[in-house]
């Protein structure tokens, strides 16, 4: 077994010629400051076991660190990902593989910002080309959806397709369209639940997300969250764009409407029927003006509404994940995986967690496989 880089007390400053065991010494007491127990262990395992190859091949000091170094990595990860993929009871999964990854590059990144590196060798394409999808090795139930970074871009420039030429061939009211793009846009950039955007039948606290609840200047969601409190959610620069083309579209007479009504005319027509002071039969093309004129408000899309329309958006776009339908869940599961690679911490906010540890138990392989990996990872060193 090779000899690991010897952990010694590290320099106040980093250089390009401080030995790997001081930077790797000063990272893990970088990292104990501010998390927990259990993830600053994963941190000294993880980071210890790549500067443990890096120096059996050679490498002595931070500016050994290359890029050809990060290559040779990811391609370690690749190949221990698609061992599990032949044989589940091998290797780790590419979800593991990812993680991994990310913490080494976390650790490049404090390097970087301490000029002990001039560039991030871990952000190479040469070497993030390298790993394996997050799917690989991952099996049946275990299996949850996790929108990509390339899913997310190419559903939304479709959706941005799609709108454009519904609003120049009018074969679908452009209302409707610049809602179903804006929907998809804040559920890809904004981490936000489909219970918080959506009604819940069976809750009726869960109304939908209302226009009282948007700061489109500020970017700020305004949620009923799981904790059953009032939260605040970040919305993306993607996501405020759209969502404000939907508004001026939308154009609503209150802010008690819901951003996201229904276009199930049973319920729009339910709910001008109600209304006692309205006597005209509501149609298709007159419900939305006898809303308006009335003062009435339209019931917000539901969650399994939501979820249809994903569904369907997803097989006339031909855009999947891993050949599944997209899911709204799946935009949230996705986000959050990407920001947990760059810090766990700005997970956590985004998606509004508790705690740093439940991010970590959902966007580290929380279940029995991702702790079997680390276990062999611990005895075979």
């Amino acid at each position: 077994m090779p000899t690991p880089p010897e952990r010694r007390e590290f320099p106040d400053r980093l250089r390009p010629s401080t030995d790997l065991g001081a930077a790797h010494a000063a990272f893990v007491a970088h990292v104990s400051k501010g998390d927990s127990g259990r993830h600053r262990e994963e941190v000294d395992r993880v980071v210890g076991a790549f500067l443990e190859t890096a120096v059996d091949r050679g490498a002595e000091e931070v500016e050994d660190l290359t890029v050809r170094r990060l290559e040779r990595y990811a391609e370690h990860l690749s190949r221990r990902a698609w061992a599990r993929e032949e044989d589940p009871e091998r290797g780790i999964t590419g979800r593991t593989a990812h993680q991994y990854y990310a913490l080494v590059r976390s650790f490049c990144t404090f390097l970087v910002e301490r000029d002990a590196l001039e560039s991030n060798p871990a952000k190479s394409a040469v070497a993030t080309d390298a790993l394996p999808d997050r799917s690989v090795g991952v099996r049946g139930d275990d299996r949850r959806q996790f929108w990509s970074a390339a899913t997310r871009e190419r559903i939304v420039r479709w959706m941005d397709w799609r709108t454009a030429d519904a609003i120049d061939r009018g074969w679908l009211d452009a209302d409707r369209a610049t809602r179903d793009r804006a929907l998809v846009a804040v559920l890809a950039y904004s981490g936000a639940r489909g219970a918080e955007l959506f009604r819940d039948p069976r809750n009726e606290r869960r109304s939908g997300l209302r226009w009282r609840d948007v700061d489109l200047d500020d970017g700020v969601l305004r949620v009923y969250g799981k904790s059953q409190e009032w939260q605040q959610s970040p919305l993306l620069s993607p996501g405020i764009e759209r969502l404000r083309a939907h508004r001026r579209r939308q154009d609503p007479p209150s802010d008690d409407w819901p951003v996201f009504p229904t276009a199930h005319l049973p319920s729009l027509y339910g709910t001008v029927r109600d209304a006692d002071a309205v006597d005209a039969e509501p149609t298709k093309g007159t419900v939305d003006d006898l809303l308006r004129e009335h003062g009435l408000v339209p019931p917000a899309l539901s969650t399994t509404g939501a979820r249809t329309l994903l569904k369907r958006l997803s097989a006339e776009s031909g855009i999947t994940e891993d050949g599944e339908p997209l899911l709204p869940h799946g935009a949230r599961r996705g986000l959050g995986d990407e920001l947990y690679e760059t810090s766990a911490e700005l997970a956590q906010e985004v998606l509004r967690h508790q705690s740093v540890e439940t991010t970590h138990a959902s966007y580290r392989d929380g279940d029995v496989s991702r702790l079997r990996d680390a276990a062999e990872d611990a005895l075979s060193e």
